[in-house]
């Protein structure tokens, strides 16, 4: 079945499914831990990425901060991923 909140074009693709990949494990966690898990990941994610595609890593407190914004939303995971996306669009 089609995930209909999954970017199609990457960076956001690719940063979406790795959150997706490490949401997978919050019944194994603590609150807590879950959400710093999946911030890391997301992270990792976004600065492989940026080097794979030449564009700026973003700083886990930019990583933070889309999270931020997109929490609450119906498509939360979307929302932080393109919320990641955008400060690696800037001039490296």
């Amino acid at each position: 079945m089609r995930d209909i909140f999954e970017p199609r074009q990457e960076p956001a693709r690719s940063i979406y499914k790795a959150f997706q990949a490490e949401a997978e494990k919050r019944n194994e966690r603590t609150l807590d831990e879950w959400m710093e898990a999946e911030k890391d990941a997301v992270h990792r994610e976004a600065v492989f990425q940026a080097q794979r595609l030449g564009m700026q890593a973003p700083s886990m407190q930019q990583v933070a901060d889309a999270e931020r914004y997109a929490r609450g939303s119906v498509d939360y995971g979307s929302k932080w991923a393109y919320g990641v996306v955008e400060p690696m669009r800037e001039s490296k």
